[in-house]
């Protein structure tokens, strides 16, 4: 959205709200998947939503391999595609994945694809680096209405923004696990870290402003 200022077109902030929702108990007792709700701005891009049943719930999410895949990506692209650690970029794959789900890139080469492990869903993630606006395309297998399996749609917002927020979940999800030390082993937290520190070094070179 953009409003007229003394005759130029300035961006307007746009509300933002990341949710991820999870039961912490019961991650505790079973750390692989639990049924988790990804939702931004209230679409929601993870989960169960039964319209007929008036149902909306968790899906299947392997939550550590969430925050892995989202922040080695944001890392990729914030760094302009320097940053590739863990990470095969495959502009065939992007091209092919978005062909199957009626996807439209604009830009591959600052483009990443992840199912953020959810084990049916698919998005891919693009940086539009002149409007600072990060592109979400997302296919949610689990989107069940009118006999129909599936719902896909874009969001855009300010990378900018949806870093700060997205560090803050991850952030919290890493004090948790390194409080219930027994869910992972002491390397795997290490990595996330490590990851998370990407994504602020990154954000840093950019916007030239700390995390």
């Amino acid at each position: 959205m953009k409003n007229l200022v003394n005759g130029k077109w300035n961006k307007v902030k746009l509300f933002m709200k990341i949710e991820l929702i999870y039961d912490k108990k019961m991650y505790l007792k079973s750390p692989d998947k639990i049924d988790t709700l990804f939702k931004i701005n209230d679409k929601i891009l993870g989960g169960i939503v039964n319209i007929e049943e008036g149902k909306i719930e968790g899906d299947d999410c392997d939550l550590y391999g969430f925050f892995q895949d989202i922040l080695i990506g944001l890392a990729y692209l914030l760094s302009n595609g320097k940053s590739k650690k863990y990470m095969s970029i495959s502009k065939e794959e992007i091209k092919e994945i978005a062909k199957l789900y009626g996807f439209t890139i604009k830009n591959i080469d600052m483009a990443y694809i992840t199912s953020l492990s959810f084990p049916f869903n698919m998005y891919i993630f693009e940086f539009d680096e002149d409007g600072d606006e990060l592109i979400i395309h997302y296919y949610n297998d689990m989107y069940i209405y009118k006999n129909y399996l599936g719902k896909k749609g874009v969001i855009k917002i300010s990378m900018k923004e949806f870093v700060k927020n997205i560090l803050k979940l991850a952030e919290s999800y890493i004090n948790f696990i390194k409080k219930h030390n027994n869910i992972w082993k002491e390397y795997e937290i290490n990595f996330l870290e490590d990851r998370l520190n990407d994504v602020k070094k990154y954000y840093k070179e950019r916007y030239e402003e700390e995390l």
